[in-house]
């Protein structure tokens, strides 16, 4: 019998296990060095877009973001956007805050008009519910009043600082970009109240929150530049600013109306006796709310009184953005009322749920 020992069946002798050993890490190595090739790439392609930005614009200009981004909840977005825009050749000189600002409300307008198209690309998907379908059109709708937001604040951007007093200027930016933030907020909520929304809200999340993260980088950065120049007002005049007084946020004159309010608007308001452009009443002589809001001129550029005399009116008022300058004058508090019942439970958004509005009343 030969002294050469028979490995056991399915037992690999020493040598033979370690060149398979040899072969296996071998072959695990030259993959592990595949994958941190491919990952290195992914990385470098990623640092290279990171950097892309930077590599383009000069050291003043770098100076100039760091310092205006510092100030904000995202300040590596706001570098980043800012100076892929800068960058492009396609702006104006970035010199100082004020032209940080201007191209973030730029780069905020075209975000919110991407999302407006990803959003009517989701109307079209079919399955939709009655709920998904109400709340994208709200979504469509709080993008449209976004974007005059941002076009207004694009406006008084221009005119800063002088058109009206510092104070007003920061109160108009705080409103009309805190309500632009509101709105992101509002368009998701709209899915909040059912699992099966849950698949239409992640189509929209990642668009809707970095608007919002926009929108709220360009509110620290006009905050900062706001609360800058009343400081130095306040120091190069020697003076205070007026105090405010009454609704807070809002600049008051010496008789204690807000500043915003024409002296026609004082006297009507003032007036024992208003003549009204309609009216509505519960008796059967006037017709109702939301009717004589719907016949109210666009755009009007003097207020339109609709004057509702006392009763209970069950029934929703929307109020758009084209009916401008509308006032509404009931008989009192407790004797004119306007009441309705939509509700989530119902399957009502909580966008649709409101009795009167949905937009500012100017």
């Amino acid at each position: 019998m030969s002294s050469d020992k028979v490995p056991f069946a399915g037992v690999m002798p020493d040598s033979g296990r370690r060149k398979k050993q040899k072969k296996v890490f071998i072959a695990l190595f030259a993959t592990l060095v595949v994958v941190a090739a491919v990952i290195g790439i992914a990385a470098g392609v990623n640092s290279r877009k990171s950097s892309v930005s930077a590599a383009h614009i000069d050291g003043a200009t770098h100076a100039v973001l760091k310092s205006a981004c510092s100030s904000t909840r995202y300040p590596d977005l706001c570098y980043s956007a800012v100076a892929a825009s800068a960058s492009s050749g396609g702006s104006k000189k970035v010199s100082n805050l004020k032209d940080v600002i201007g191209l973030s409300v730029n780069i905020t307008i075209t975000a919110v008009q991407e999302n407006y198209f990803s959003i009517k690309k989701l109307t079209k998907r079919k399955g939709l519910t009655k709920r998904e379908k109400t709340a994208l059109h709200d979504c469509l709708e709080t993008i449209d009043e976004t974007l005059d937001e941002l076009h207004e604040v694009q406006d008084d951007l221009e005119q800063y600082p002088n058109t009206k007093s510092l104070k007003q200027h920061a109160d108009d930016f705080l409103t009309l970009l805190s309500s632009a933030i509101t709105n992101q907020e509002t368009c998701l909520d709209g899915f909040s109240h059912d699992k099966a929304d849950e698949h239409v809200r992640d189509a929209l999340i990642k668009g809707e929150e970095h608007v919002e993260k926009l929108c709220s980088n360009v509110l620290a950065m006009i905050k900062n530049m706001t609360d800058t120049d009343i400081a130095t007002e306040r120091k190069t005049a020697g003076r205070k600013l007026q105090e405010d007084h009454g609704v807070a946020g809002t600049e008051v004159d010496g008789e204690g109306w807000p500043v915003w309010m024409s002296a026609a608007d004082r006297r009507l308001l003032q007036s024992s006796s208003v003549t009204p452009n309609v009216v509505v009443a519960k008796d059967g002589s006037g017709g109702y709310t939301a009717a004589a809001v719907a016949a109210a001129p666009d755009n009007s550029k003097t207020r339109y009184v609709i004057r509702i005399k006392a009763g209970v009116y069950r029934e929703n008022v929307d109020v758009s953005k084209k009916k401008k300058n509308i006032m509404f004058l009931g008989d009192g508090r407790t004797t004119t009322i306007i009441t309705a019942s939509r509700n989530v439970v119902d399957g009502s958004t909580t966008f649709n749920s409101a009795t009167v509005g949905k937009y500012r009343i100017n």
